[in-house]
């Protein structure tokens, strides 16, 4: 969920076949806008933790929401927390790798004015920082006249 910003009741519905290949480029099926693609930000997690040896737990007989009420549950009762702030922080995350917005919407299954509306309060002043310093020392970036 780290890696792919998955909704909670997603790692339900992924396609553990798209993993075999580094990067990792995860296929979700059945989401609830449709199928996707997700890049794994940070690639590096691909491979420390093996996530081409995913096992998904087999469950039937329930919907979205049943799916991830149980998710939501078992981390909680794990002391771990909330999932949606994983899901909150890819996001952000994507922004510090410089991944255009409309990518990060489309590979989180949102619309542009969705993504912006849930995820533009997630952006505090040190990820501004991170962006523009990342930005002004690209040797390609434009320089003054």
């Amino acid at each position: 969920m780290a890696t792919y910003e998955l909704r909670n009741h997603e790692v339900f519905h992924i396609d553990p076949d798209s993993l075999k290949q580094e990067p990792g480029i995860l296929v979700v099926r059945d989401d609830k806008t449709g199928a996707r693609e997700v890049y794994p930000f940070y690639p590096e997690w691909w491979q420390q933790w093996q996530l081409w040896n995913v096992d998904i737990p087999k469950v039937s007989g329930m919907d979205n929401s049943a799916l991830g009420m149980r998710v939501t549950q078992a981390l909680k009762r794990y002391g771990f927390f909330k999932p949606y702030n994983l899901r909150h922080a890819w996001a952000v995350r994507t922004l510090e790798f410089g991944l255009p917005i409309e990518l990060a919407a489309a590979q989180m299954g949102h619309s542009l004015s969705v993504h912006s509306r849930i995820y533009h309060r997630w952006i505090k002043r040190d990820h501004h920082q991170r962006v523009f310093d990342l930005l002004i020392n690209r040797r390609d970036r434009p320089l003054p006249p």
